[in-house]
């Protein structure tokens, strides 16, 4: 059974994000979640709750392709902090690992809601086949920590994300370097007027959706971020109640 998280009569649903790897002004390593994820979300209703990765590595000085594969007990580990979540924020950042890979693979498998932002977008299309990224060839259009917006979107109308924001165009901020290619797992559900891919979905899960923008950076100001945090939020506070 899962634990009810609440405040005051109201229920909140708990969601993971997932740590990331970092190194400190020390130089000691860390792993770290930012402070915009959990603020996000936090304001759209739900309990951050931080997932951490579970080799006994220093993983920023280790080269995924140089890591050995999780063992079961490893993967126990991950297991056993996604039965605690309602939902899982999958973030952004420049090195995943194979706990992300596992994360998503759990996340589809047992339809646990799961929202991807940039990298973790990116991680998502390695589900079910090897890494598809290729660099933006010109990616000083997408790359832009400064604007608050940087380029349009299309959403496809038959997407939930559609059904969420109710527009077919946005506009989005941008902060990467690359794209993901068509996969036959995710549907594309939005492209830049570039042609890059924005926004990806899981048709079999009741909401499985990766972004290329960063919602979380913009949920302040922007009401098309917070309509995408609000409705992981209720989604997640929907499998917690089908879950009890």
């Amino acid at each position: 059974m899962k634990h009810i998280v609440k405040w005051g009569d109201k229920m909140k649903p708990l969601i993971g994000i997932l740590g990331r790897s970092e190194s400190s002004e020390t130089g000691m390593p860390l792993i770290s979640v930012q402070e915009k994820e959990r603020i996000a979300i936090i304001q759209a209703g739900g309990v951050p709750f931080l997932i951490l990765p579970p080799q006994q590595v220093e993983y920023r000085k280790e080269k995924p392709c140089d890591m050995k594969g999780m063992t079961e007990e490893e993967k126990e580990i991950l297991d056993q902090q996604i039965s605690l979540v309602d939902g899982i924020l999958l973030p952004g950042g420049d090195i995943s690992y194979e706990y992300d890979r596992y994360i998503v693979s759990q996340a589809i498998k047992k339809d646990i809601p799961l929202l991807g932002i940039c990298m973790g977008m990116q991680v998502m299309t390695f589900y079910n086949q090897n890494s598809n990224l290729q660099r933006i060839e010109h990616s000083n259009l997408h790359f832009n920590k400064h604007k608050k917006y940087v380029h349009m979107i299309i959403i496809d109308e038959n997407s939930k994300l559609y059904q969420i924001l109710k527009q077919e165009k946005i506009k989005v901020n941008s902060i990467h370097h690359y794209e993901t290619k068509k996969s036959d797992t995710f549907h594309v559900t939005a492209i830049s007027e570039d042609g890059v891919i924005e926004a990806i979905e899981y048709p079999k899960c009741h909401f499985c959706i990766g972004v290329q923008f960063h919602p979380e950076l913009m949920i302040e100001f922007d009401e098309n971020s917070r309509k995408l945090f609000d409705a992981f939020i209720n989604e997640s506070l929907l499998y917690h109640k089908r879950h009890i």
